[in-house]
C-alpha cells in the first residue's frame, strides 16, 4: 500500500521540483554577476540550458511515454540535476559553470513536460484535481523565493554565502528523486502507443499547433524578467529580501488561479487562457518599461497569474485535449520544446538589448505577448471553425 495518497505524492514531486526553480529564478543571476559574469554573459549562461532543452525536451518526453515507466525516469532526471547542481558549486571558473549548466538542463527540464503529462493523465483517471496538486508546486517556488532572499539577506540568520543558492537548488532535486519514488507507476505502455510516442508532429491537430506557438510566445515575454528584474531591483536598492517577496507576491496570485483552475479552465477553455495570459502580459511589460516604483510593482506582480499561470492551465487542457492517446507526454515535451525555442531566442537577445536600452528592453516584452495573444484568437477560431472531438482533458 502506498505512503501517500497519489494526489499527495504528486504534490510532492512538484513540490521539490519548483523549489529548486523559486530559488534559482530570482537568485542565480544574482550568483552568476558575483561570479564575475557580465550582463551578456549571464544572459547567455540563462539561455545556455534553455538552448540545451531543444534536444532533451522532446527526447524525455518520448522516452516517458515510449518506456511506460515516468516514476523512474523522474527518480533518474531529479538526482542527475542535483549531481549537476553540485558539480556548478564546486566549479572553478566560468567554462566550467556553463558545462555543468548544461548537463544540468538536460535532466531538470525534461522533469516538468513528464509530471504534467503524468498528472492529466491521472486525472482523466479521477484521482486527482490537477490545479489543487499543481499548485503545491508554486507554493515550493513561493518558499524558495523567500528562503532563499531570508538566508542570502541575513532576515533569518548572518548572510549565508551566495553559494547556497546552489545547494538549495541541490536540496529541492533531491526532494523531488525521494517524492518521486513514491508514485504509483504507470500501466505498461501498449505496443500502439509506445509507437505513437515517435511520431513527431505527424497527426497532431492544426489548434495545437497554433496554441503551442501561442503559448511559447507568451512565455517567452518572461524573459527579460527572468534575466534581469533581479539584477534591476538590486541596482534600485531593493534588498534580497524584498526582491525574494516580491517574486513571491506574483506566485501567490498563482496558487489562488491554481487553486480555482479546474472551474477556471472549464468556464474559459484552453484558447481562452491564452488571449488572457498575452493580454495580461502586454499591460505588466508594458508598464515595466517605465520604470514604475516599489508600489506600483507590487501591484503589477499579481499579473503574473495570467502571464503565467493562464498560460500554464491553457496549455496543459491544450495538450490534454487534442494529443492522440499514447502521445501526452511527448506532445507535453513538445510544448515545452516550443517554449524553449521562443525563451532561448528572448533570453539570448535580452543581453545586448539590456545593455542598450535597460528598462525599455520590457517593451520587446509586451511585443511577444502581443503576438501570442494574436495567435490564441486564431487558435480560438480554428476550435470554432472545427470543432475537435473530446480528448483525455475536459
Amino acid at each position: 500500500m502506498p505512503v501517500l495518497a497519489p494526489r499527495h505524492a504528486i504534490a510532492a514531486v512538484y513540490a521539490g521540483l519548483f523549489f529548486g526553480i523559486g530559488v534559482y529564478m530570482p537568485f542565480f543571476p544574482v550568483w552568476l554577476a558575483g561570479r564575475g559574469f557580465d550582463p551578456a554573459l549571464i544572459a547567455f549562461a540563462l539561455a545556455l540550458p534553455m538552448s540545451v532543452r531543444l534536444f532533451t525536451t522532446p527526447l524525455g518526453g518520448i522516452l516517458a511515454d515510449r518506456s511506460g515507466r515516468p516514476r523512474a525516469t523522474l527518480v533518474f532526471y531529479a538526482l542527475m540535476t542535483a549531481l549537476c547542481f553540485a558539480g556548478i558549486a564546486l566549479a572553478p571558473n566560468a567554462v566550467l559553470i556553463l558545462v555543468g549548466l548544461g548537463l544540468a538542463a538536460s535532466f531538470w527540464q525534461p522533469s516538468l513536460p513528464v509530471l504534467d503529462a503524468y498528472a492529466v493523465a491521472r486525472r482523466a483517471e479521477g484521482v486527482l484535481d490537477y490545479g489543487r496538486v499543481r499548485l503545491w508546486g508554486s507554493l515550493s517556488f513561493i518558499g524558495g523565493n523567500l528562503l532563499a532572499g531570508l538566508l542570502l539577506g541575513g532576515t533569518l540568520v548572518a548572510a549565508l554565502p551566495h553559494d547556497t543558492v546552489i545547494w538549495l537548488i541541490v536540496a529541492g532535486s533531491v526532494g523531488a528523486a525521494a517524492a518521486a519514488l513514491l508514485l504509483d507507476e504507470a500501466k505498461p505502455a501498449q505496443r500502439a502507443q509506445k509507437e505513437a510516442a515517435g511520431r513527431g508532429l505527424v497527426g497532431l491537430a492544426p489548434v495545437l499547433l497554433v496554441g503551442i506557438g501561442a503559448a511559447a510566445l507568451i512565455q517567452a515575454s518572461h524573459a527579460v524578467l527572468y534575466t534581469f528584474a533581479s539584477i534591476h531591483w538590486h541596482g534600485e536598492g531593493l534588498s534580497d529580501t524584498t526582491i525574494g517577496l516580491l517574486w513571491a507576491l506574483g506566485v501567490i496570485a498563482e496558487v489562488v488561479l491554481f487553486h480555482s483552475g479546474t472551474r477556471v479552465t472549464r468556464r474559459l477553455g484552453a484558447e481562452k487562457l491564452l488571449l488572457l495570459g498575452g493580454l495580461a502580459g502586454v499591460v505588466r511589460f508594458g508598464i515595466m518599461a517605465l520604470g514604475p516604483p516599489p508600489l506600483l510593482l507590487l501591484a503589477l506582480q499579481p499579473l503574473h497569474a495570467a502571464t503565467f499561470g493562464c498560460t500554464y492551465l491553457g496549455t496543459v487542457e491544450l495538450v490534454a485535449r487534442h494529443a492522440p492517446a499514447g502521445r501526452g507526454a511527448s506532445v507535453q515535451a513538445m510544448a515545452a520544446w516550443a517554449t524553449a525555442i521562443a525563451m532561448t531566442a528572448a533570453t539570448l537577445a535580452a543581453g545586448p538589448l539590456w545593455e542598450a536600452f535597460g528598462a525599455l528592453s520590457f517593451l520587446a516584452s509586451a511585443l511577444l505577448a502581443a503576438g501570442g495573444a494574436v495567435l490564441a484568437v486564431v487558435a480560438g477560431l480554428m476550435r470554432t471553425a472545427q470543432p475537435q472531438s473530446a480528448g483525455s482533458g475536459g
